[in-house]
């Protein structure tokens, strides 16, 4: 999603400026945004400094969700309106998105995003959980069980990242040279760009809200977001897929056959690297297919924690 995100602004940045669609203005404060995106089940917690936006719904086993780059706990509702009928339902907008704070520069890596996850459990009182992660939440998934054996019980990996080459790497410092970036950081991010990029993440476009492109529309042009996503994106991505065959939790692999942000070859990657694994394929889903196919994913889901 970093390397798309990238690539797209590159692609369409120096016709914005001079475009007549180009929407101008278009920032909501950060309490703005928190009127338009929070509910009576939102809450916050201070960890390292950052204002952290989280969920914490249902009663039972904790369930913990992690979501992609980009992206807030908003994409797991389907699932979480389900799950927390049964289990204890923790979701968060991870620093950097959603209505959470910006991490500093020095400290975007995974090895502080699974400190503010580990802070954020032991606040809650969860000892151990299922965890299951989207796309960068599915790579923080997999990190976290290896980083905190004792603390995960069974994982989920949707989309998950983990198997990068140089083609999957973002594009770094050249992008905060390029004139249109200053531009963009004060005029706000288009409806029509934040459609594109998000329409990458489906396999049918049709299943688009216009809900959803406009909450992803209002999230990216909040307040400092914009900012924190580039500097998200022009981080060197760093990891060590050959970690993934020490994984021994028992997992389930989620993925769909048109995912255009990392190729369903990796789920066969990880399903071959992970001893205790389940692959799940669903045809004609993209990047997202818990949001694609909330119903068929769900009951997959729901079978795999019981099992």
């Amino acid at each position: 999603m970093r390397k798309f995100l990238s690539e797209t602004i590159t692609n369409f940045g120096f016709s914005l400026i001079a475009s007549p669609r180009f929407e101008g203005r278009h920032i909501l404060t950060k309490a703005q945004a928190d009127e338009l995106y929070t509910s009576y089940k939102s809450k916050f917690i201070i960890i390292d400094g950052l204002r952290i936006h989280y969920r914490d719904e249902g009663m039972g086993y904790p369930l913990v969700l992690l979501h992609g780059f980009a992206a807030s706990l908003h994409l797991w509702q389907d699932w979480v309106d389900e799950l927390a009928k049964k289990y204890r339902v923790i979701t968060l907008d991870l620093p950097g998105f959603g209505l959470s704070d910006a991490p500093p520069k020095n400290k975007i890596d995974v090895l502080h995003y699974l400190g503010y996850i580990r802070e954020l459990l032991i606040d809650l009182h969860v000892e151990e959980c299922h965890m299951v992660g989207n796309s960068f939440g599915g790579w923080l998934t997999w990190e976290y069980a290896l980083a905190y054996p004792d603390m995960v019980n069974k994982i989920v990996l949707v989309s998950a990242a983990g198997y990068f080459t140089d083609r999957t790497k973002p594009r770094t410092a050249e992008l905060t040279t390029k004139p249109f970036f200053v531009k963009m950081l004060k005029t706000g991010v288009p409806r029509f760009i934040i459609k594109k990029i998000l329409s990458n993440s489906y396999g049918d476009k049709k299943k688009i809200t216009e809900y959803e492109i406009n909450r992803y529309y209002g999230l990216a042009n909040r307040e400092g977001n914009l900012l924190s996503l580039f500097k998200i994106a022009s981080q060197n991505v760093v990891t060590n897929s050959k970690k993934i065959r020490k994984i021994k939790n028992q997992t389930l692999i989620m993925w769909g056959t048109l995912d255009r942000v990392i190729a369903v070859t990796d789920a066969f990657k990880f399903n071959k690297d992970i001893k205790k694994s389940k692959l799940v394929i669903y045809k004609g889903a993209g990047h997202i297919p818990h949001v694609e196919e909330p119903e068929k994913s769900l009951k997959d889901l729901k079978s795999f924690l019981k099992g």
